[in-house]
C-alpha cells in the first residue's frame, strides 16, 4: 500500500509538469537557470573562504574540516527544527489525511507515506545548500569525482537522521498532549529556543576561535581544531567520512558510510513502530477543536482610522485578526526580537576605530539589514496571498477588488517591516556613530527598501500563489519563494551599487578633495527612482493581473 501512495505522488508530480503551458516551462527554466546562477555565487564564496584558511601555515587542513564539521553540525540542526515544525503540519493536518485516515490504510503505511514527506520539505533546501559547499573543498583539496559521490551516498541518511529527531518528538508529544493547542505550544517554545540558542551560540562569540592569538597558548588552538565536534552526532560522523574519502581511505570511509546508513535505518524503524502505537491517538486528539467563549459585538473598527470606513478596514481587520490568530506567527515575533538584538550586539562588537571606517560599515548596513528584511518578507509578507488558501473564493466572491485586496496585505505587512528597518536603521547609525550624510542616505534606502521588499512579496505572492498547501514551509521553499529572494538580492546590490556614487564622492570629500560631481549625483538619483519605480510596479502589476485570471 506505501507504494501505491508513492506512486500517486509521482502521478501528482508527473500530471504538475505534463499540463504546464509553453510559458510556464519557459519560466521555470529561466527561474531555474537562476536558481543555479546562484549556487554558483555560494560556491564562488565558500571556494574563496576555503582557499584561505587553506592557505594558513600548518593548520590549514585542520581550520578546512573544523569549519565542515561546524557546517554540518549547523545543519543537523536545522533540518532538525525545522522537521519539527513541518511534521506537526504534514502529519496532523495535511489536507489529504481526512481522506486516507478513512480509506482501508493502515496508520502505520499514512505516517510512512507523510514522514518521507515531512523529512522531504524539511530538509531539500538545506542540505542543496551543502553542495556547493562540497564542490568548494573538492576544488581546493584538488579532489576527484570519488569525493562527491561519496558525499551523495552519505547525504540521504544524515538528513533522515536529523529530520527524524523533530518526527519522533513530534509523535511522542502529540501522544502525550493529544490537543489542538500542543501546535500552538510547540510554535511558542520552538521560537523560543531558536531565540536562546542563537543568542548564547553569538555571545560567545565564536569567531574567536578562528585567531589563535585569541587563546593562552598555540597547543590549546590546536588542541581544539583536532578534537571532535559533537563526536556523538551524525554531523562528526559525516565529518569523518568526507575526511576520510578525501584522504583514500575508503575502508574508514565505508566504515561511516554504514554507521550512518544503519543508524538511519534502526532510528526509521523505531519511528514506525512507535507510530503504530501512538500515531492514530495523537491525530484524533489534534483534531478536536478548541473551545472558544468570547462574546461578539458589533463595535466600530479601529482600522477605520486608518483605511476610513469602506472596506479596507475590513480587510485590515481581517488580517489583524487571522494574524494574531494563528500561534505561528505572532510567537516568531519573539524570534524577530531577539535576532535584531543579536544583529545590533555584532554590530557593537565590530572591531572598527576609524570615524570614516564606522561611517562606511554604517552604509553597507544597508545590504545586511536589507537582507534581513527580505527574509522576513520571504515569511510575512511572499505567503499573505496563498495563506488565504480554500476560502481564497471569499474574497473573490465579495463586492471587492483585487487591487484593494493587494493594497490592504501590503499596508498589513509594511507597517511592522518599515518598524524593523528604521529599529536597525536608527540603531546603527547610532552605535557606530556615522556621520550626517552617511546615516540619512542609509536611513532612507533601508525604508525604501523596506517597502520595495513589501510591494515585490505582494506582487510575486499573487503572480505565484498557492492555494492548496498544507503548510507554510511549501510556500516558502517554492519556485515563487525562491524568484522573490532573488529578485529582493538584485534589488539590494543593485541600491548598494547606485549609491555607492554619491557615498564615494562624500567620502573623498571629506579626505579633503573637491570631488562633488553633480551630473554623477543626479545619474545616481534618477538611476535610483527608475530601480524603485520598477521593483514597485512591474511585480505588482504582474501579479494583480495573475490573481484576476486565476481560477480555483
Amino acid at each position: 500500500m506505501l507504494f501505491l501512495l508513492l506512486r500517486r505522488r509521482l502521478r501528482c508530480a508527473y500530471n504538475a509538469v505534463r499540463v504546464q503551458t509553453r510559458w510556464e516551462r519557459g519560466r521555470n527554466l529561466a527561474f531555474g537557470a537562476a536558481g543555479l546562477g546562484l549556487l554558483g555565487a555560494l560556491h564562488l564564496g565558500f571556494h574563496r573562504l576555503l582557499a584561505y584558511l587553506a592557505g594558513v601555515e600548518l593548520i590549514g587542513p585542520l581550520l578546512m574540516w573544523k569549519l565542515t564539521a561546524m557546517m554540518l553540525l549547523m545543519t543537523l540542526a536545522m533540518v532538525a527544527i525545522s522537521s519539527l515544525l513541518t511534521s506537526l503540519t504534514t502529519l496532523y493536518y495535511s489536507y489529504d489525511l481526512k481522506f486516507l485516515m478513512k480509506a482501508p490504510v493502515a496508520a502505520r503505511t499514512v505516517f510512512l507515506d507523510k514522514s518521507l514527506e515531512s523529512a522531504f520539505f524539511a530538509s531539500w533546501m538545506i542540505g542543496l545548500i551543502l553542495v556547493p559547499y562540497v564542490l568548494a573543498v573538492m576544488r581546493v583539496d584538488r579532489l576527484g569525482p570519488a569525493f562527491f559521490a561519496a558525499f551523495l551516498a552519505t547525504l540521504p541518511p544524515f538528513l533522515l537522521l536529523a529530520a527524524s529527531a523533530g518526527i519522533g518528538f513530534t509523535l511522542v508529544l502529540l501522544y502525550l498532549f493529544p490537543s489542538s493547542r500542543t501546535r500552538d505550544a510547540v510554535w511558542v517554545l520552538s521560537s523560543l529556543s531558536l531565540t536562546v540558542v542563537y543568542g548564547l551560540v553569538r555571545f560567545a562569540q565564536p569567531e574567536r576561535l578562528i585567531r589563535p592569538d585569541a587563546l593562552k597558548v598555540v597547543a590549546q588552538y590546536l588542541s581544539f581544531l583536532q578534537a571532535p565536534t559533537a563526536p556523538y552526532l551524525p554531523s562528526w560522523w559525516m565529518t569523518r567520512a568526507l575526511r576520510s574519502a578525501a584522504g583514500g581511505h575508503w575502508a574508514a570511509w565505508g566504515k561511516d558510510a554504514a554507521l550512518l546508513w544503519g543508524a538511519a535505518a534502526a532510528v526509521y524503524a523505531g519511528l514506525v513502530a512507535l507510530a503504530g502505537a501512538t500515531y492514530f491517538a495523537g491525530y484524533s486528539g489534534a483534531q478536536e477543536g478548541a473551545l472558544r467563549r468570547r462574546a461578539h459585538a458589533f463595535r466600530l473598527l479601529p482600522e477605520r482610522f486608518a483605511a476610513g470606513r469602506g472596506p479596507g478596514a475590513a480587510l485590515l481587520w481581517k488580517e489583524r485578526l487571522t494574524f494574531f490568530r494563528d500561534v505561528k506567527h505572532w510567537s516568531q515575533i519573539v524570534l524577530i526580537v531577539g535576532l535584531v538584538f543579536v544583529y545590533l550586539f555584532s554590530i557593537r562588537r565590530l572591531p572598527l576605530e576609524s570615524p570614516d571606517l564606522r561611517s562606511l560599515i554604517s552604509f553597507l548596513n544597508v545590504g545586511a539589514a536589507g537582507f534581513v528584511i527580505a527574509a522576513l518578507g520571504l515569511r510575512f509578507t511572499f505567503p499573505s496571498i496563498s495563506l488565504e488558501g480554500r476560502s481564497w473564493w471569499v474574497l473573490k466572491a465579495a463586492p471587492l477588488g483585487v487591487r484593494e485586496v493587494m493594497r490592504q496585505k501590503f499596508v498589513f505587512s509594511a507597517a511592522p517591516t518599515l518598524a524593523v528597518a528604521l529599529t536597525l536603521g536608527l540603531a546603527t547609525n547610532a552605535i557606530l556613530g556615522a556621520d550626517a550624510f552617511t546615516a540619512r542616505v542609509s536611513l532612507v534606502a533601508l525604508l525604501t527598501l523596506a517597502l520595495g521588499v513589501c510591494a515585490m512579496g505582494i506582487g510575486l505572492g499573487a503572480l505565484f500563489p498557492r492555494f492548496t498547501v498544507e503548510n507554510i514551509h511549501q510556500i516558502e521553499s517554492s519556485l515563487g519563494g525562491f524568484v522573490y529572494m532573488a529578485a529582493c538580492l538584485f534589488y539590494i546590490g543593485a541600491t548598494i551599487a547606485i549609491l555607492s556614487w554619491p557615498m564615494q564622492m562624500h567620502f573623498q570629500e571629506r579626505f579633503g578633495k573637491a570631488a562633488w560631481d553633480w551630473r554623477v549625483a543626479g545619474c545616481s538619483g534618477a538611476g535610483w527612482l527608475v530601480l524603485n519605480a520598477v521593483a514597485f510596479v512591474v511585480p505588482w502589476t504582474l501579479g494583480r493581473r495573475a490573481l484576476e485570471r486565476h481560477e480555483e
